[in-house]
């Protein structure tokens, strides 16, 4: 973002930010473009969303593809349950549980 900084106009401004914050004022916020991405609703969107993340090199770079494509497979499934259960908040569950898409590609890395 500095990088693309140079050569700007020295008025141009950019808030980013995952959390509501008070020193924004109102005005610039309802003024301004609100971008989100959220979970596809449904366990089925979820792991078509969460198989969306990996390109071929990561079932090319293994040499036991039936187990990599079980383990693939349940961390997929995993992420998409708490990805779904989130919405239901403490009735889903007691406590909020962050596994996130940058968390599941880690895994599969790792795996």
């Amino acid at each position: 973002l500095e990088a693309l900084a140079e050569g700007a106009h020295p008025d141009f401004r950019v808030f980013l930010s995952a959390l509501p914050q008070k020193v924004v004022p109102v005005p610039i916020l309802q003024n301004s473009i609100k971008l989100t991405n959220e979970p596809p609703s449904g366990l089925k969107a979820n792991m078509l969303r969460a198989y969306m993340l990996f390109n071929n090199s990561v079932w090319e770079n293994c040499s036991k593809q039936a187990e990599l494509k079980s383990i693939v497979f349940a961390l997929c499934f995993f992420h998409s349950v708490v990805c779904e259960r989130r919405k239901f908040g403490p009735i889903g569950w007691n406590r909020a549980y962050p596994f996130n898409e940058g968390d599941l590609t880690v895994c599969i890395k790792v795996a």
